[in-house]
């Protein structure tokens, strides 16, 4: 899940005097614990889930501490409603099964009744955002690249002009989510095609070389979300602290900026999504 990605990120400041130099680093103590946040509520009829846990050790080889016990409500334009805490999932709050987004409305999020830092002082957290639209999904293309061994998934759409539009892309192969975490999120912004019609580029991926295999006959659907600019540097943020750092000695990981108040980490996200999906026809390039 993309929650996870989260969890591992801890400051980890590191003075080298020289490159020769021994530097004895003491990993055991993550310092105080802060909240972490995770949550994208759309514009489907659905109960959402939104994550609570406990930040981490970076090099941390276990599984993140959820946050049982919170009190969770979402404020829009129109409604206040509270979460209830799934009874088979610690820490994972759900809205109403009948809940939505609405394109354009103003949303917030309050997490409270929580003692992340073990202080004996309950603490509240907060996010605001705005839920962007989506541009539609004309339709979606799948093509097999030979020079790399992978399937790439084209998009045609039509980006609106009067906008300045952020975009997030998912991939799911016979109904299943390929794209389960942050790391394999792909995000564009329409610097190069505002207003103009998106023809084919590609914006998902399946790699054969990590075992992700198309056969023909299967059905992938493209998902497409309108998100906030903020988002967007927040899954870019996350992307680059995960991934491999080049060069080796490019300096010392740090938290991404979220959306949460009072030192809490993560993001609280509200977007449009839409859909379109292809058949794999079997032929490689």
């Amino acid at each position: 899940m993309p929650f996870k990605y989260i969890f591992s990120i801890v400051f980890l400041i590191v003075l080298v005097q020289s490159c020769t130099e021994r530097v004895d680093i003491d990993l055991e103590e993550a310092g105080e614990h802060h909240l972490v946040v995770f949550a994208e509520i759309t514009n489907e009829v659905k109960a959402h889930e939104v994550w609570l846990g406990k930040s981490a050790p970076y090099f941390s080889n276990q599984s993140p501490e959820m946050v049982s016990g919170a009190v969770l409500t979402i404020e829009n334009d129109f409604q206040t409603i509270q979460l209830t805490e799934d009874t088979d999932r610690q820490g994972i709050y759900l809205t109403p099964k009948d809940y939505r987004g609405v394109v354009g409305a103003h949303y917030k999020l309050t997490v409270s009744g929580v003692d992340v830092n073990g202080d004996g002082q309950l603490e509240t957290y907060e996010a605001e955002t705005e839920m962007k639209a989506s541009a539609p999904v004309q339709g979606v293309a799948v093509a097999y690249n030979a020079s790399w061994e992978g399937w790439e998934v084209g998009l045609y759409s039509k980006d609106p002009a009067e906008t300045e539009d952020y975009y997030l892309f998912k991939v799911y192969k016979n109904g299943v989510l390929y794209t389960d975490s942050i790391h394999n999120y792909w995000t564009a912004d329409d610097r190069f095609f505002n207003g103009n019609e998106i023809n084919g580029p590609i914006v998902q991926y399946f790699d054969k070389e990590n075992g992700e295999f198309l056969e023909q006959g299967d059905t992938v659907m493209l998902e497409m979300a309108g998100i906030t600019k903020e988002y967007y540097d927040f899954i870019a943020a996350v992307d680059l602290e995960t991934g491999e750092k080049v060069p080796m000695f490019s300096g010392p990981s740090a938290n991404p900026k979220g959306n949460i108040s009072n030192g809490g980490l993560g993001f609280f996200a509200v977007m449009e999504v839409q859909r379109g999906q292809a058949i794999y026809n079997g032929i490689e390039n």
